[in-house]
């Protein structure tokens, strides 16, 4: 008798019991959380390690999965699961404000104090992160006496930390990397490229898992700066909270948070105070911290351990406790589903949407803020189909292309983020955020006359226009902040155009 009915394909299929229980399996080791519509590459997954495991059903094989995370078959498991593209310099204006704004004082300050400078990437994969890291630190300390700095690079993948240590790699990986920065630390052999010795000894790799406790620095030194990005998008939201907070209890006040480009804190934390460094947006945890008046100096303070008090932040009060959803007669559901939103609680948000998401023409501004609520949930290409439907209903639809920009930029899509955000410039020629997201997107591609051009067309609306920016869309970040990165943008682009 078989253990459950047969795929199409003509090999076991997964129940719907089975899929929860690997999911939830995974999820409660790792924090990556499959989705449902991700099920049929989990299935391929399982599939492919029970032929090289000798599992005879997906029963068995759950049970050769083991009670712990470190495993070596659910490591293996965790292997194929997990998404390892990355690459040098993978953000580039990320990297030149850690050079051009952030290092040289701490590295300043750390040298008045005989202590080495910190820097932790959380979840490194196949090491490209932290290897920038340490290229744009040798950069940045050459000639400067001072302690030598220490990296930590942490995965929970074993096979990508294997990668990483060899510090060999392809040229899809430096496709980004600056000539210079190849020709100083790289040597070419045939197809691949052989990370100069020096720079792989200034990063110590080591297997640790997001979910574990204690973090890296919590009970000891601290750290200056944590690099994050694009590994909680894989994550729920709640288990995306305790990540960020235990980062900040991580940090030395006045430490530096870099996330992804789609990963704000707006729903997730109230630790942190958002920042702009160099024309990017950085998290720090608050006590003395970056100046804005007169960047590019960033003031550091004496390292406090991460137990002490916390120190009264600018951001204002927490927001108050919103009550259960409860639909208010003659409101529509959408606009109360956006208050819960945008207080931070998208999940009874969505619990809201459903009833309205259930009929046969779902409301357009259902689908749009459901299609939100995935995109922050790390579903993007759900999302995405959402914002098609509307857009096939409502070709003119702002928010719909909107929006769908965004999600092509989250999926590193660029061509058809330009396309997105064009339509809605050509819509709404006023719409700041889409004007300053084609600035990026030109900036990435060298298109420097064309980034200057958004940047500054961005710049004066925001100035001008009290409509030009729709914050539901912003990310959490103010129209100052905007204002000073498209002001300092345009500066940058004003000498090199």
């Amino acid at each position: 008798m078989r253990e459950h009915p047969v795929h199409e394909t003509g090999q076991p299929s997964l129940s719907d019991e089975q899929f929860r229980r690997f999911r939830d399996l995974i999820a409660r080791r790792s924090g990556i959380y499959i989705h449902a519509a991700d099920r049929d590459a989990l299935r391929g997954h399982l599939l492919a390690r029970m032929g090289q495991s000798g599992a005879t059903s997906f029963a068995d094989y759950l049970r050769r999965l083991g009670p712990s995370p470190e495993g070596e078959e659910f490591q293996a498991l965790l292997d194929l699961v997990t998404i390892q593209e990355t690459y040098f310099f993978r953000d580039q204006a990320q990297f030149m404000a850690l050079q051009r704004y952030v290092l040289p004082e701490l590295v300043k300050a750390r040298s008045r104090m005989g202590e080495p400078l910190r820097i932790w990437s959380a979840g490194c994969s196949t090491g490209e992160e932290p290897y920038t890291i340490a290229m744009v630190l040798a950069e940045s300390i050459a000639g400067v006496a001072s302690p030598p700095p220490y990296i930590l690079a942490t995965d929970v993948s074993q096979g990508a930390l294997a990668v990483a240590r060899r510090g060999i790699y392809g040229e899809r990986s430096l496709r980004s990397t600056p000539e210079h920065y190849r020709e100083r630390f790289f040597t070419r052999d045939g197809e691949t490229y052989i990370l100069n010795g020096a720079i792989k000894e200034m990063v110590e790799f080591r297997p640790f898992n997001l979910m574990s406790t204690p973090y890296p620095g919590a009970r000891g030194p601290g750290w200056d700066v944590i690099f994050c990005r694009n590994v909680t998008i894989y994550f729920k939201p709640e288990t995306t909270k305790a990540v960020v907070r235990r980062f900040y209890e991580s940090l030395w006040e006045g430490g530096y948070l870099f996330t992804g480009f789609s990963e704000s804190l707006r729903y997730l934390s109230r630790d942190f105070l958002t920042i702009q460094v160099g024309g990017v947006f950085l998290y720090q945890r608050s006590g003395v911290g970056y100046d804005r008046a007169s960047e590019p100096r960033i003031r550091v303070g004496r390292r406090r351990r991460a137990s002490a008090p916390a120190p009264q932040r600018t951001q204002g009060p927490r927001a108050e406790p919103v009550p259960e959803p409860k639909l208010a007669p003659g409101r529509e559901a959408d606009s109360r589903a956006r208050e819960f939103v945008d207080a931070g609680l998208p999940d009874k948000g969505g619990q809201l949407l459903a009833p309205e998401l259930e009929r046969s023409s779902p409301p357009k501004k259902a689908l749009l803020l459901h299609a939100e609520i995935l995109l922050n949930q790390g579903r993007a290409v759900e999302a995405a189909v959402l914002c098609e439907k509307v857009i096939r209903r409502e070709p003119l639809s702002v928010a719909g292309h909107y929006l769908l920009g965004i999600i092509h930029r989250t999926l590193e899509d660029d061509d058809q983020a330009v396309e997105m955000f064009k339509r809605v410039v050509y819509l709404r020629p006023q719409h700041a955020l889409a004007r300053f997201h084609l600035g990026e997107l030109h900036a990435r591609r060298n298109e420097l006359e064309a980034a200057r051009r958004e940047y500054a067309n961005a710049l004066r609306l925001l100035q001008e226009r009290s409509d030009s920016l729709d914050e539901r869309f912003a990310g959490g970040f103010s129209a100052g902040l905007l204002i000073d990165t498209c002001r300092s943008r345009v500066e940058d682009l004003d000498g090199d155009v």
